[in-house]
C-alpha cells in the first residue's frame, strides 16, 4: 500500500483529571506541520472540567472530536474506543499531559514513506513538571518481537503506525495492579501482523515523568512486566527469569544514558 506524506492521521487522546495539561497538548497536536488529522479527546469519567475544556478546544478547530464517557472505564478502553472511531489512514497516541514537536508527524510520515514502514517511532525527552528540567531518551533503532521481550522499545506518545484496510488492533485490559498496557499493545501487534518499524533519533515528543505516579514505581513495572510476559508472550518461568534480568539491565542502562538538555 502506497504512503502518502498526504495521508490523514487520527490521533486518540485519553483524557482523565487532565483539565491543567490538555489545552498543552492539544495545542501540540493541532499546530503540526502536517495538517491532516483528526484528533479524538476521549474523556474518561472526569470529575474535574476536562469535558468542558475538551468540548471548548472543539469548538475552535473542526479537526477535534469529543468523545465522553460517565464513568471512568480506564485507559485502554479510552484508547480502543479512540482507535475504533478512528477514520485516518494512520492511528498516533499523545497523552494529554505530554506534547509534540511541531513536525512530529510530517517527520514521521516521510520516513516511514521512504523506509516502507507500517509503524514508526522515536527518541524523546523525559520533563519533570513543576521544573524545567528535561532528559533525552533513545530507545532502540532494530525493534523486532524478540528484541520486545527484553524491553518495550516504543514509547507510545511518540509512535504512529498504520495496518491498511479495516484491520484494527486494540489494547488489552490489565487486571489489577498490572500497568504497561502499552507493552502488552505491541507484543500482540507484533505477533499478529507484519510489522516494519522505522525509527528516529530526533525526539518528536515531551513525555511527562511525574513523581509518585504508578508508572514511575520500579517494583510495580517489574511484576507488570513479568505478567505481561507470561501472560501475553507465551515465554516460560526459565526465559521469564532471564528477560526480567535483561529488563532490568535496560532500565538501568537507559538511566545512565540520559542527558540533560535544559529547559523544556
Amino acid at each position: 500500500m502506497t504512503i502518502r506524506v498526504t495521508d490523514l492521521v487520527s490521533i486518540v487522546m485519553p483524557c482523565f483529571k487532565a483539565e491543567k495539561t490538555l489545552e498543552k497538548s492539544v495545542a501540540g497536536v493541532l499546530n503540526q506541520t502536517h495538517t491532516s488529522l483528526e484528533l479524538l479527546l476521549v474523556v474518561d469519567g472526569s470529575e474535574d472540567n476536562t469535558v468542558v475544556l475538551a468540548n471548548a478546544l472543539a469548538a475552535k478547530d473542526p479537526r477535534v472530536r469529543v468523545v465522553a464517557s460517565a464513568k471512568n472505564r480506564g485507559v485502554s478502553r479510552s484508547r480502543n474506543l479512540g482507535i475504533r472511531l478512528a477514520k485516518g489512514e494512520w492511528i498516533a497516541f499523545c497523552d494529554a499531559d505530554d506534547w509534540w514537536v511541531e513536525n512530529k508527524l510530517s517527520h514521521q510520515l516521510a520516513l516511514a514513506a521512504s523506509e516502507g514502514a507500517n509503524l514508526v517511532c522515536s527518541a524523546f525527552y523525559f520533563f519533570y513538571p513543576g521544573t524545567q528540567k528535561t532528559l533525552e531518551v533513545q530507545t532502540q533503532k532494530d525493534i523486532t518481537f524478540n528484541t520486545l521481550l527484553h524491553t518495550n522499545a516504543i514509547p507510545l506518545s511518540t509512535a504512529m503506525f498504520r495496518l491498511g484496510g479495516q484491520q484494527r488492533h486494540y489494547f488489552p485490559v490489565m487486571p489489577w495492579p498490572y500497568i504497561h498496557e502499552d507493552y502488552a499493545f505491541w507484543l500482540l501487534m507484533f505477533q499478529r501482523f507484519e510489522m516494519r518499524v522505522a525509527y528516529t533519533s530526533k525526539p518528536t515528543t515531551y513525555i511527562a515523568q511525574v513523581e509518585g505516579s504508578r508508572s514511575a514505581n520500579k517494583w510495580l513495572s517489574m511484576r507488570s512486566h513479568a505478567f505481561i510476559l507470561r501472560a501475553v508472550a507465551g515465554v516460560n518461568i526459565v526465559q521469564c527469569g532471564w528477560l526480567l534480568l535483561s529488563y532490568f539491565w535496560h532500565g538501568a542502562s537507559k538511566r545512565l544514558q540520559k542527558r540533560f538538555v535544559g529547559k523544556c
